[in-house]
């Protein structure tokens, strides 16, 4: 039987661009970057992260990602990492206009197969 790990605090980010060229250069970065900045923020105990775009917004461009850490400590270790990942990219991000809402969760239920 395979082990299961369930992630205890979901960190859901919710990024909206001014345009789909923009939505595109930001996507284009973690095709390129991704496994790297996956790699590092499993180090600090992140179970899962995801890149969705949202396709329900009409006449908006927007993603989601959500971020799954197994527990508090590891929360706090994948956000001080995260602040230090995001001032690299400083002047990438600079460049792209986007409005970030966050939202974190404490996982009650979860049901998957």
């Amino acid at each position: 039987m395979a082990d299961i790990k369930s992630a205890k605090l979901i960190s859901y980010v919710k990024i909206d661009f001014s345009t789909e060229a923009e939505l595109e250069l930001y996507i284009n970065m973690f095709e390129k970057e991704g496994e790297d900045f996956w790699l590092q923020l499993k180090a600090m105990g992140l179970l899962r992260w995801r890149i969705n775009r949202v396709w329900n917004k009409r006449g908006g461009f927007e993603i989601s990602q959500i971020f799954e850490y197994k527990d508090e400590g590891s929360f706090v270790r994948g956000q001080e990492l995260l602040g230090e990942i995001l001032e690299g990219k400083k002047d990438f991000l600079g460049k792209i206009n986007i409005k970030r809402t966050a939202f974190r969760n404490i996982n009650i239920f979860d049901y998957y197969e």
